[in-house]
């Protein structure tokens, strides 16, 4: 039943105080379409039917909600309940909600943790912030290579309860060393006296544990997987890493992506979960830095203002720098598209360079033939000159064909420059390529007129 549907009676069932019928309703809800309910409740609502879900359930919802959901649920659990929360919780999602919290309130709740919970969650804090290390969960399968296919599915029926996936299980030596994997799919249609090392597959796909995040994404989509192994430098199985886990840090960096490439810092939260101060501090400095940008447009353009027909000249500007801006934003983002699913790598920037470079050429003849017209049409109105027509139609063409060449080459190079300096490459699309093209248009295009006006006068 559709998420939206349940909203009002689970409203109106608290509004009645008939707490059974809401643990009726929730009762036959997968965790996942729990969580989307949960999410569109009030606090208040959101902490009341959380309460009256029992301890596996809560624990599988609370992984799947939004983090600021999460730390306003925490701030309202008692001290108990919370502490059985995050024993339950799965491993990686554990990681995930300490390690975005507050410092203070994750330091608290990780004090809670005992045993077992404890040693796995300091060793996943351990690794660095946004490596796989902190994204893997040590719940999976392992067996010997010399175990038969019978004591395989005996092992599974003792330990798989608590293992985040059965779908793969991974071979391992007695150090613990990963020697290959072999899926629940080959051990059904295996014979139960075979060996685990005639079924699996000895020369697995493997993570590494301190790799980046975003490594993941790329591993996952290359090799088609719905888990991976993770082992650290020597080569020891420390982990896995789900498909579930890798298309939430795809739809991170994604959006961050999306904002930087609007010119906004990357929010931590969602749209209606972001403060209005960090909303404002998140988009204010990017503007300044914008605003900055165009002060010398204007500078620039202050330097042409004793050009001869220079007050004509200026209504011409927008037919420059809009199919520049437009062009270099354009391959760009083709650009950091390529660098982000690897379609590009940073040994391409030669291939890209002199594929743009006749492109490039190509879209600003084409644009400066229609820039011609429009400047040869629209000039008539404003001078009866037919030299300055010429000169004036001539400029913006030409200012055309060279802003949009140009634009062309910055937009395909300059994120390639941004990545060989280790900044990410999204910041160079959007406003920040239109700011470029705005002042290099200006100073191609009132030298170009400059040039003309000498030579015809």
């Amino acid at each position: 039943m559709p998420q939206a549907i349940l909203k009002p009676e689970i409203e109106q069932h608290l509004h009645q105080r008939d707490f059974h019928a809401i643990k009726t309703m929730v009762r036959e809800l997968d965790v996942h379409d729990l969580a989307d309910l949960l999410e569109q409740l009030s606090d208040d609502d959101r902490a009341m039917v959380f309460r009256l879900l029992p301890r596996e359930q809560a624990a599988e919802t609370f992984g799947n909600l939004e983090i600021d959901n999460q730390g306003k649920l925490l701030d309202v659990l008692s001290s108990e309940k919370t502490t059985k929360i995050l024993h339950d919780m799965a491993p990686d999602e554990r990681t995930e909600l300490l390690e975005e919290l507050p410092g203070q309130m994750s330091q608290r709740l990780l004090n809670t943790l005992r045993g077992k919970e404890r040693q796995i969650t300091d060793a996943l804090l351990a690794y660095p912030e946004d490596s796989i290390g902190r994204l893997m969960t040590p719940e999976y399968v392992a067996v010997r290579a010399g175990w038969t296919v019978a004591r395989v599915f005996e092992h599974i029926r003792e330990v798989g309860r608590e293992k985040e996936t059965l779908n793969v299980l991974f071979m391992v030596d007695d150090h613990w060393k990963l020697m290959g994997d072999v899926s629940l799919e080959d051990l059904v249609l295996a014979d139960p006296g075979d060996i685990v090392s005639d079924v699996a597959d000895d020369s697995p796909v493997a993570l590494v544990a301190s790799d980046d995040e975003e490594e993941s994404v790329e591993m996952f989509r290359k090799y088609d997987a719905l888990v991976l192994p993770v082992v650290d430098g020597t080569g020891t199985l420390v982990g896995i890493v789900t498909v579930d886990d890798v298309m939430d840090v795809a739809e991170e960096e994604t959006t961050e992506d999306i904002q930087k490439m609007a010119a906004i810092g990357p929010l931590e939260y969602s749209y209606f979960s972001t403060s209005f101060g960090r909303m404002f501090l998140k988009r204010l400095p990017w503007l300044v830095m914008l605003l900055l940008a165009q002060m010398l447009t204007t500078l620039t353009l202050s330097y042409f203002h004793n050009v001869a027909l220079f007050a004509i000249l200026v209504v011409f500007m927008p037919l420059i720098n809009s199919p520049a801006g437009n062009t270099g934003s354009q391959i760009a983002t083709l650009m950091i598209r390529g660098l982000a699913v690897q379609e590009i790598t940073m040994r391409d920037w030669w291939r890209v360079l002199s594929r743009e470079l006749l492109r490039g050429l190509v879209l600003g003849l084409t644009l400066a033939i229609i820039g011609f017209g429009a400047a040869w049409f629209f000039g008539s109105r404003l001078s009866d000159s037919p030299d300055e027509l010429v000169q004036m139609a001539l400029a913006v063409a030409i200012a055309i064909a060279v802003a949009v060449t140009m634009a062309n080459l910055i937009g395909a190079m300059l994120p390639f420059f941004f990545k060989r300096v280790g900044l990410d490459p999204a910041v160079t699309s959007g406003p920040f390529i239109a700011s470029t093209m705005d002042v290099l248009g200006i100073v191609v295009y009132f030298t170009t007129a400059m040039m003309l006006i000498h030579s015809l006068t």
